[in-house]
């Protein structure tokens, strides 16, 4: 997350969302009563009243919040509230929401930023990309995924080629070097400092 402008004394920050992990880090910050406010779309009914249309609008609205619900299926914050300033067109004391992704400038006003906010500020906007790679394997498949503030991503999961046991050692030592060259390209691709590798049984040991 990049911190656009801080106004501590009015309690109030502007930052630009970088990826998911920003999302969650302000889900986190974000509570009922704090006002948001950013450029966002809005559908506007324009012409005469006899013939009315609709079209979305980009609009900068200010909202007392409401409601956060962050989704890591979606990729997407939303930020629920009522309107407490906008263009003419839109009603004040409507709902709206801001839909927040990996890149977006929000501008977040409390009266009172708790230590713990603070820090999660902070640490956000110092954070790096994630740098721990996991892989969960059983002599039939394998999951690779990076680790995120919100949780995880799957990067792939693959299958070996498994006959029975009176064949598993062959076939199993070309699924393990499978798995090992998608180790090697996530680390290289993803920079990984560390590598989390389980298993049941013995199976990581082999």
């Amino acid at each position: 997350m990049k911190l656009l402008h801080s106004d501590m004394k009015k309690g109030e920050v502007k930052v630009l969302t970088q990826s998911m992990d920003d999302l969650w880090y302000l889900s986190t910050i974000i509570e009922p009563k704090d006002i948001a406010k950013g450029r966002t779309l809005r559908k506007i009914k324009i012409g005469s009243e006899e013939a009315r249309e609709s079209a979305k609008k980009a609009v900068f609205i200010k909202l007392e919040v409401e409601k956060v619900e962050f989704s890591k299926t979606t990729n997407i914050l939303r930020v629920l509230g009522v309107i407490k300033e906008a263009p003419e067109d839109v009603p004040l004391g409507s709902h709206h929401t801001f839909s927040i992704d990996e890149n977006t400038s929000i501008t977040i006003i409390k009266e009172q930023w708790l230590k713990y906010q603070i820090d999660k500020l902070k640490e956000a906007c110092s954070e790096k990309k994630s740098s721990l790679l996991i892989c969960v394997h059983d002599r039939e498949e394998a999951y690779f995924a990076l680790l995120k503030k919100y949780g995880f991503e799957i990067l792939a999961h693959i299958e070996g080629d498994v006959k029975k046991k009176r064949e598993e050692s062959t076939k199993k030592e070309n699924f393990y070097a499978t798995i090992i060259n998608k180790l090697t390209e996530y680390v290289e691709r993803y920079k990984a400092k560390q590598v989390i590798l389980a298993s049941p049984s013995f199976f990581k040991e082999d």
